[in-house]
């Protein structure tokens, strides 16, 4: 009888922590991490070239309270190359792939930062059965683009290049390639309009002048505008712990 209460505590706390592993699918190696219980999993998706380490110990503490999965995209931290062009729709649909997987059934919460906004809006576009609340971490706002003239898109487009060219390997670039036309993709959205969404502004970008265009026809939404940087989850991490949790909620 004692055996079996240790065997069940030594499960329930092994929950608890990080099970990293690789997974292959279509021949694509990705680094998952995947922890914690509940009902309803909270998906985190990165920025631009970031890896799962970026968000630190707030999916630790979100494992308290629900399961939690992170993944490092191809292309990206320890996943292999990608063998599909780096559109959203792609990315969408390996994510899709991964978490069937798994067994990783909804309800999802999803929470991106910056180009990971744009990555789950479109996941609720396309599976929006399967998402109950998004949260939105200084996300990337398609008007901020469409509102330069040509030439200074241009110019956005040489000094972007240019500092990804210098600061990051041959595989970190691709997801900076194809942004920008990835953007068109941000026009078909068809977001349930009373899907709950909070959409959190750092100050350190002018981004935040754009993201009510973000939040246009969607009735169950809140901005938070927060003095920090671009990695505002960097600033505030019991703030966004805990608009996860009333996501969850």
């Amino acid at each position: 009888m004692k055996r079996s209460i240790l065997l069940i505590l030594i499960l329930y706390c092994s929950s608890l922590y990080c099970q990293e592993r690789y997974v292959n699918i279509d021949q694509q190696i990705y680094r998952i991490k995947e922890f914690g219980l509940g009902d309803i999993t909270v998906i985190f998706e990165n920025g631009m070239s970031d890896s799962l380490e970026v968000w630190g110990t707030i999916p630790d503490s979100v494992a308290k309270f629900a399961r939690v999965f992170l993944y490092d995209r191809a292309d990206i931290g320890k996943s292999d190359l990608s063998h599909n062009e780096r559109t959203i729709p792609n990315i969408v649909s390996e994510l899709k792939n991964i978490l069937m997987d798994q067994n990783l059934d909804p309800p999802y919460i999803l929470v991106g930062h910056s180009m990971g906004g744009m990555i789950i809006r479109y996941f609720a576009s396309i599976y929006p059965d399967d998402v109950k609340g998004l949260l939105l971490l200084d996300p990337a706002p398609e008007s901020f683009w469409k509102s330069m003239s040509k030439k200074e898109l241009k110019e956005y487009i040489r000094g972007g290049t240019e500092w990804y060219e210098t600061k990051f390997p041959p595989k970190y670039r691709k997801e900076w390639y194809y942004f920008i036309p990835n953007l068109e993709y941000m026009n078909t959205l068809t977001i349930d309009s009373n899907l709950p969404v909070i959409l959190v502004s750092a100050t350190a970008w002018n981004w935040y002048k754009y993201h009510e265009d973000i939040l246009t026809g969607l009735k169950n939404a809140r901005h938070i505008e927060l003095e920090g940087e671009h990695h505002i989850f960097k600033n505030h991490p019991d703030l966004i712990i805990q608009y996860i949790k009333e996501l969850t909620n």
